[in-house]
């Protein structure tokens, strides 16, 4: 089975897993209306198992789930045509496909991040000019910058997952050849803050060495389920799925807090540097 496969169905079994604590249903109740053992619900609920469109079928109808809800779950079923469809998977390596589907399921999201601002705080121009600068040719670049901007989604869909993002100051500092556009991308950081479900914190450059400057990487935790953690480098990322090797990296996320600003101390910071580039602009016009 496919990593995104894999995940996919992880995703279903917590949607389903949502909808039935909603209903007031037990495991127990749920096995009894289907005529299944506790164990094969729970198996499906933790992603272990992969039920056909008529299960799924079944359980919306003991959910009471009706209309688009129903069918956007069926269409996650298998090998449907639809489902890659979902997220639009059919284009996408088998680990962007991965990360949507954590992306989405996710109840909590921790993004430490140094060299760059993080994917789903980013501006379209900002993500255009990371884009560009790759070292393979990006042909479909504005279909890549449009594909980033729609992950976004997810800060503001109902019930949003918690969003915190670890930014080294270096990240804001780095204007990539272009003050404005960092200009406003600092300006999007901080309007983008105000939300109450994202949390961002700066780590100063005065910082004590601590273990986040080994690299970046992004945690995903799921309601109930084991955290995965997704590590990108040049060209290539790595998804981590065994809690032997999470571990390391929820240490991190857990031991930040002692060394990052916090979230007002970070907007003054972020603030600062975004009026320095203004005040460095105007100097430069001035000297033309």
């Amino acid at each position: 089975m496919r990593q995104s496969e894999a995940l996919r169905q992880l995703g279903l079994g917590v949607h389903l897993r949502s909808l039935r604590e909603k209903s007031g249903m037990t495991t127990r109740s749920v096995a009894s209306s289907l005529g299944v053992s506790r164990s094969s619900v729970s198996r499906t609920e933790r992603g272990l198992r992969a039920p056909d469109r008529e299960e799924v079928s079944a359980l919306c109808a003991l959910f009471g789930v009706v209309g688009d809800e129903r069918e956007e779950l069926l269409n996650r079923v298998g090998d449907n045509a639809d489902a890659s469809a979902w997220l639009a998977l059919a284009d996408m390596s088998d680990q962007l496909a991965s990360i949507l589907v954590l992306e989405r399921e996710s109840a909590v999201i921790t993004n430490v991040e140094l060299a760059l601002i993080p994917g789903l705080l980013q501006t379209a121009d900002y993500s255009r000019l990371v884009m560009a600068a790759s070292v393979r040719p990006v042909p479909d670049l504005e279909k890549r910058v449009a594909n980033r901007l729609g992950r976004q989604a997810i800060l503001s869909r109902p019930n949003a997952a918690m969003v915190r993002c670890f930014v080294d100051e270096a990240a804001l500092r780095r204007t990539l050849g272009d003050s404005a556009v960092m200009h406003e991308q600092l300006l999007h950081l901080l309007t983008v803050q105000r939300r109450s479900n994202v949390v961002l914190r700066v780590l100063p450059l005065s910082a004590q060495a601590n273990t986040s400057l080994d690299g970046s990487f992004a945690l995903y935790e799921l309601p109930g389920g084991q955290p995965y953690v997704y590590v990108e480098a040049q060209n290539f990322g790595v998804l981590l799925t065994e809690a032997v090797d999470v571990h390391p990296f929820v240490e991190t996320c857990s031991q930040l807090g002692d060394h990052a600003l916090q979230e007002r101390e970070s907007a003054e910071l972020i603030n600062q540097i975004a009026e320095g580039l203004v005040h460095e602009r105007a100097g430069m016009a001035q000297e033309q």
